[in-house]
């Protein structure tokens, strides 16, 4: 993922290729099986594992040649099993209500406590995702998808993290699995012979934030922040006409 960003979705790649990094960085020698298993830990990790073009999603085949011609010599030469190919729809399907996908309009909030006020608003959606284990024997192939599954099935890793740029501030936002049970099936592509590649999809529950400030010499905060947040109130007054009556308060710390 050493390509520059497009738009605010390619962060979830980013953030899913993290976590299955953190699974490779996490197996041990001891259940390498295979030498093919140890092969796959020696690698660099952007051998190992890559992300596939979207359009390739229910298409292990064509992820297949493609890894074959991604900068590794000849077809079928010099490529090295095995490997882990993922691939996210680019489609945008909202997250139900059953999964708190709340679709909130824009609210005023502070990235930090005490900061800047800024505009903020966020949306979630299902995105399908599907990984694909590449190896020249079965064995490997179903180690590796055994260890990927048992990695998923722990609580702790049900979540990984997204991480957004909003000028000096980075801001994580957590994606959730709908389901950790992981089915890995065969693929058998036609006229390949000696290969064993598993098949595995995943829905991801997705949050996306969006952030606003003030436009270039608009009334701002003042603050050095990047980029400064909007005016906070300094006087308020408050009167009603029909109890002849009226108040003012000050404050200091909400925006406008």
């Amino acid at each position: 993922m050493s390509r520059p960003l497009n738009g605010s979705f390619d962060q979830i790649k980013i953030g899913f290729a993290q976590y299955l990094k953190r699974w490779r960085d996490g197996l041990y020698a001891d259940y390498a099986d295979t030498k093919a298993v140890q092969a796959f830990m020696a690698k660099p990790f952007n051998q190992a594992v890559m992300v596939a073009s979207s359009r390739m999603v229910d298409d292990a085949e064509a992820m297949l040649v493609a890894y074959q011609k991604n900068k590794n010599g000849e077809d079928g030469k010099s490529t090295l099993f095995p490997v882990l190919l993922f691939a996210m729809d680019e489609n945008f399907i909202g997250t139900g209500a059953d999964w708190g996908g709340d679709q909130i309009g824009r609210t005023m909030q502070q990235i930090e406590e005490g900061g800047s006020w800024y505009g903020y608003k966020h949306v979630m959606q299902d995105r399908r995702l599907q990984m694909v284990i590449i190896a020249s024997e079965g064995g490997s192939a179903q180690s590796l998808a055994a260890q990927l599954s048992s990695f998923i099935k722990e609580p702790s890793n049900r979540y990984f993290d997204a991480e957004y740029q909003f000028g000096q501030y980075k801001v994580s936002m957590p994606q959730a699995l709908e389901s950790v049970r992981v089915d890995w099936m065969e693929v058998k592509p036609d006229g390949v012979k000696n290969i064993k590649i598993l098949v595995a999809d995943l829905t991801l529950k997705c949050s996306i934030p969006f952030f606003d400030a003030p436009a270039a010499g608009a009334p701002n905060d003042g603050s050095d922040k990047n980029p400064p947040g909007y005016p906070a109130i300094s006087g308020l007054e408050l009167s009603s006409s029909h109890i002849l009556a009226s108040s003012t308060t000050t404050t200091s710390d909400n925006p406008q």
